[in-house]
């Protein structure tokens, strides 16, 4: 079982967040009404946002004119963006998130590479694409490009989250406690640090250890079903049965 830190999509969703904005306008004179890459992203992305919040969303193609042929219809003015502006870093990133969306890994990574090669810091790129890494097994890219980023930006705590997950996948639980606990020290939250701890100390089958943390993670966060499941999961073990009998 991987470590999970941090998944393909939750750092997806934090990418469009930050490329999101509120409200929504007519995709068709976007390119007329503007020639700022950034502008017509805006547009773009808060039509999209519009259209993957409602009830179908971007992925069922139910009729002719559904939503997700709305969505591809950005997808293609998102590229065709970046063909017009190709080292815009706002461009390139939306990019790679529809492309990711979309299943078209491939695409993705050579968009996200692109952003990566540009001067300074791009944690949010770096995430998915060592996420992207790992998915292949490449856990040494994943784990170069997350420590390159964290030289730019050490402040940036899900850096160091992500990195603790090459090492856990590698085996080195205590570079990974060291590098949660950094994480922990830069504002990752409680539970999820002591969930991921709970899954190291399972690797090393401390079981009692293991079910504490979940334990832990689980009183910080009643409704975080994975802690519930990898507590439940542990019950064939008394020291985690007791545990499990108290709450």
């Amino acid at each position: 079982m991987s470590i999970n830190v941090i998944s393909i999509t939750r750092v997806m969703s934090s990418a469009l967040m930050l490329i999101f904005l509120t409200g929504c306008v007519s995709m068709d004179n976007h390119r007329a009404s503007t020639i700022d890459p950034d502008e017509r992203l805006d547009q773009l992305m808060a039509v999209y946002s519009d259209v993957n919040g409602k009830k179908q969303g971007c992925h069922e193609l139910k009729r002719a004119y559904s939503s997700t042929t709305e969505c591809k219809r950005i997808q293609g003015e998102v590229q065709r963006l970046h063909m017009e502006f190709p080292e815009n870093e706002r461009v390139l990133m939306a990019n790679a998130v529809l492309q990711l969306q979309a299943g078209r890994y491939d695409r993705a990574q050579f968009l996200l590479d692109q952003l990566l090669s540009l001067p300074g810091a791009h944690p949010e790129a770096a995430l998915l694409r060592s996420q992207l890494a790992v998915r292949e097994g490449n856990t040494a890219r994943a784990r170069t490009l997350l420590k390159q980023q964290i030289v730019l930006r050490p402040d940036y705590a899900e850096l160091r989250e992500a990195l603790a997950s090459t090492y856990y996948l590698e085996g080195k639980y205590a570079d990974a406690r060291k590098t949660l606990s950094a994480a922990g020290r830069l504002g990752v939250s409680g539970w999820r640090i002591a969930y991921h701890q709970g899954l190291l100390s399972e690797a090393e089958e401390d079981w009692g250890g293991a079910c504490q943390f979940y334990l832990r993670s689980l009183e910080q966060k009643p409704d975080f079903r994975q802690a519930v499941a990898r507590l439940v999961g542990l019950t064939e073990h008394a020291a985690c049965r007791d545990i499990a009998d108290a709450r």
